[in-house]
């Protein structure tokens, strides 16, 4: 949301919960400064590098981050 363009990886939902459920199974808990499962999630204005997919839509004008931000200046 800072305008800045570093690359990161993002997973299928799928993916991310199998993981979820994997890490679940050996014990390990996803504490703070420490995440092990991968997000799904972009926001809005994300640019795709590569790659395709699917997403479905949230939330939109007032309703999204970026407009809470908007009515709050």
């Amino acid at each position: 949301m800072t305008g800045e363009s570093d690359p990161i990886k993002k997973n299928t939902l799928s993916f991310c919960l199998r993981k979820k459920l994997q890490l679940e199974k050996q014990g390990e808990k996803n504490i703070a400064d420490k995440h092990e499962i991968p997000s799904p999630i972009i926001m809005s204005g994300t640019k795709l590098l590569t790659g395709e997919g699917k997403m479905i839509v949230l939330a939109v004008g007032s309703a999204s981050c970026i407009g809470k931000i908007r009515a709050l200046l």
